[in-house]
């Protein structure tokens, strides 16, 4: 029988960890180095092919030195021992080379020996036990609950938060920015509005606008104590891996900063088990697009995020760009408060009413089973839900026509503002809840919409690239942010393994091949964000308590590779499509419960219920309060089978 270890292996399997080479004996080093030289070298030299294939050997060698093979380091690798700089090694070169890197004594040995120590990035783990202190970049809402969930179970939580206050992008926006849904869609788990101290009639009306929604979470931050856990105009800088016995800690360096957000001279860092992001979906840098020639414009160019002054717009011709939920707002506030408005889009996204045929709340077709049913199909289901799936695939593709149909009525869409993309695929991308200020407007010649974009500017406006002139004195770019990963090394950066479409993590939650690290919020899109972040922060507070137990971090990159697959099959391609999920949350959400041993099923078991009315932070609570009784499986089973019946029932009387 073949011996096992000369077998092949699964490629997602987690190979062994060797040995350590390294040990404090220079002549043994030595030795080691030359053999590797000798492996690597043609007769008395090493070229640079031959440097390559020497990096992987000296990272097994010398585990201290397991950044050497990143990218950024192998040619300051060769520089540091290419002493002549003729291009090539020789034996003294490069064993000289390999001591300086272990025992540095020159400026670019220690400068480069410092970098190769940051790379030292330990793979995710499954043992948390050593998790005492817990750094939280970012103070909106993931954030906090994160640092609620956290500190319930005696982890030490430290809030690192830029601004001033609590709420992050409720803090301060646009003009009129608000809720696209109806407060009992946004709220928390564990804190519902009707439990809050005090809130003014702005936090409970039924779409409150962005001031009443950041009372709301300033309330939830005092009752529970959270911004004793802040440390307010302190931003971060860097995130910087370090060893910490057997485990990889990080240092947070950050700088103070005064109400004008000017840095403090000093950097000061401070040392962390655990770092979780919570930087938010829609952090910073604002993304602008500029076209040629826009330094020669004599008005003003803002992007949507600074455009909070109506004075700002009175009197104005302004030009709103983007075809989102946020421009579509500004440039309703520029009818409002300017001369004249216009939005240039590039592409049209089917809005979605407030209430359906102005009757039905929308949550009744999105935010239930049912309206999850319709959506295509999410690749981890069970063989009988595929089978449904496809059999129902007409049945799905007229329901969508009608709602397409339905909202093209309700928002009197035509020419370029009516969608091309299917609307079941749409809101994986657009999703912009709108009333009827913007269909109203257009009607009334308030305001214009062309679908085109910035060729270049003028000095009093802008050319469009079908040539067509718009005279303005103010361009908003409703164009979105970019996603910044600059606190981490670049070295991390690559491990973290960033793709064009965003950043694939375990559970939109953990990346495999970085330890002691996890996003919460800034790496996930649905349509109850509160509720996503609230859960994710509760999935993590079980990880670090050893209550769920990781898989090895060669099986969760090969669920993120399915996950990865399933969604560049279908999904319009985006800078963010890895964290999006939108109106498949209801599945996002089970897989969260099931991780946790909790139900997913959340209306007990009222099977109508169950299918036709939408979820909502509520029917979580009990999992945030910790009151939770789970129903035995075999009785969801025998609810299955009734529910089954009756759809099979349908299926054969319809057709």
């Amino acid at each position: 029988m073949a011996d096992a270890s000369n077998m092949g292996f699964n490629i997602y399997d987690d190979v062994p960890t060797s040995p350590l080479s390294y040990n404090q004996d220079p002549r043994s080093n030595e030795a080691i180095a030359e053999t590797i030289f000798n492996q690597h070298a043609q007769g008395d030299i090493m070229n640079v092919p031959g440097w390559y294939a020497a990096c992987h050997s000296l990272t097994r060698a010398f585990p201290k030195l397991v950044a050497l093979v990143d990218p950024a380091m192998v040619g300051r690798g060769f520089e540091l021992f290419d002493l002549n700089g003729d291009g090539i090694l020789d034996l003294d070169e490069f064993v000289g080379g390999v001591r300086e890197l272990l025992e540095p004594t020159s400026v670019r040995a220690k400068s480069l020996a410092k970098r190769l120590y940051a790379g030292r990035i330990h793979e995710g783990q499954q043992n948390f036990s050593h998790v005492k202190t817990v750094a939280i970049i970012g103070a909106g809402v993931a954030g906090l609950q994160t640092a609620r969930a956290l500190s319930k179970v005696g982890l030490t939580v430290t809030i690192y938060e830029s601004r001033g206050n609590v709420g992050g992008v409720w803090r301060e926006n646009y003009i009129d920015f608000g809720l696209q849904v109806p407060k009992e869609l946004y709220e928390f788990p564990d804190y519902p509005r009707d439990q809050a101290f005090k809130l003014s009639a702005k936090a409970t009306a039924e779409f409150p606008k962005g001031e009443g929604v950041q009372e709301y979470i300033e309330s939830y931050a005092d009752e529970f104590g959270l911004r004793e856990m802040c440390e307010f105009n302190t931003a971060v800088q860097e995130l910087r891996v370090e060893e910490n016995g057997d485990h990889q800690a990080w240092t947070v360096v950050y700088d103070h900063r005064d109400s004008y957000m000017r840095a403090s001279v000093k950097k000061e860092e401070r040392t962390f088990d655990f770092v979780v992001v919570a930087t938010g979906m829609y952090g910073w840098p604002p993304h602008m697009p500029l076209a040629i020639g826009s330094e020669k414009f004599k008005g003003e160019i803002l992007h949507s995020c600074t455009f909070t002054d109506p004075k700002c717009a009175a009197g104005k011709k302004v030009v709103t760009v983007g075809g989102g939920k946020s421009a579509v707002d500004n440039a309703v506030a520029a009818a409002k408060y300017g001369t004249e408005s216009t939005l240039l889009f590039r592409t049209a996204h089917w809005p979605v009413p407030r209430n359906l045929l102005n009757l039905v709340p929308f949550k009744w077709g999105t935010y239930s089973r049912f309206g999850h049913f319709m959506l295509p199909a999410h690749y981890d289901g069970s063989c009988i839900k595929r089978w449904f799936h496809d059999a129902l695939r007409p049945v799905k593709w007229v329901w969508w026509r009608i709602v397409e149909t339905m909202f093209r009525v309700q928002f009197g869409l035509s020419g370029d503002l009516l969608p091309t993309v299917p609307i079941e695929h749409d809101v994986f991308n657009g999703g912009q809840i709108l009333s009827y200020e913007f269909r109203d407007m257009l009607k009334q010649n308030k305001l214009s919409a062309f679908k085109g974009s910035i060729s270049c500017f003028t000095e009093d406006g802008v050319i469009l690239g079908n040539d067509k002139e718009i005279k303005c004195d103010m361009v908003v770019y409703g164009t979105g942010f970019k996603k910044s990963y600059h606190m981490f090394d670049p070295i991390v950066q690559r491990k973290l393994h960033l793709e064009k479409d965003g950043l694939y993590l375990y559970r939109n939650i953990m990346p495999p091949n970085v330890a002691n690290l996890a996003f919460i919020g800034s790496e996930v899109s649905t349509f109850n964000n509160i509720l996503t972040q609230g859960l994710q922060a509760q999935w993590l507070q079980r990880v670090l308590c050893g209550q769920i137990f990781l898989p090895s971090p060669g099986h969760m990159s090969r669920d993120l590779e399915i996950d990865q697959a399933w969604k560049r099959s279908w999904m319009p391609p985006t800078n963010a499509r890895a964290s999006i999920w939108q109106l498949h949350m209801m599945q996002y959400h089970d897989t969260l419960c099931k991780d946790m041993g909790t139900d997913h099923r959340r209306k007990g078991l009222n099977p109508l219920a169950e299918v036709f009315v939408p979820y909502a932070a509520t029917d979580y609570a009990q999992i945030f309060h910790g009151t939770e009784t789970k129903t035995a499986s075999h009785v969801f089973m025998i609810v299955d089978g009734l529910l089954l019946t009756l759809l099979f029932l349908i299926y054969y009387y319809l057709f």
